[in-house]
């Protein structure tokens, strides 16, 4: 397989697997939170009391405010060279998954998540410090190659 900027350069299959997977998430996660949000407005408010809306609320809006940062997090990644350029992203994508998620299973599925949320909101604060220094890192790269 070649790079599609200099077809002399090969690249790793595995490597293009890493921004491709996290793009699909992202693109997932980002419309599943628009349709949460939508069924919880209309859909569940009827059913559920509403301390367990607000949270359930509250999920989904962290889930499309971190889909939409990892948007950025992945067009950062994509010019930079950096080894762990895709690690921002992923540490968005767990932080979804493991804040959003336990809170949909906690109250959707009734199922003891424990640590599981907290974790993802560490995560979330982890994703943030290293899109920081990824963006400042990958700044003074540019300014370099002027």
């Amino acid at each position: 397989m070649r790079n599609a900027v200099n077809s002399s350069t090969p690249i790793t299959p595995a490597l293009n697997a890493v921004p491709l997977m996290l793009w699909c998430f992202v693109a997932l996660t980002g419309a599943s939170s628009v349709l949460l949000e939508a069924y919880f407005s209309h859909g569940l408010s009827a059913e559920v009391s509403a301390q367990v809306l607000k949270s359930l609320e509250t999920a989904a809006s962290y889930q499309r405010f971190n889909s939409l940062v990892m948007v950025v997090a992945l067009l950062l990644a994509a010019r930079s060279t950096r080894r762990w350029r895709y690690l921002p992203a992923s540490c968005f994508a767990l932080a979804i998954l493991s804040f959003s998620g336990g809170i949909y299973a906690k109250h959707l599925l009734d199922i003891a998540t424990g640590s599981l949320t907290p974790t993802g909101g560490v995560l979330m604060a982890l994703g943030w410090l290293l899109l920081a220094r990824l963006g400042w890192l990958s700044g003074a790269e540019w300014s370099k190659s002027r």
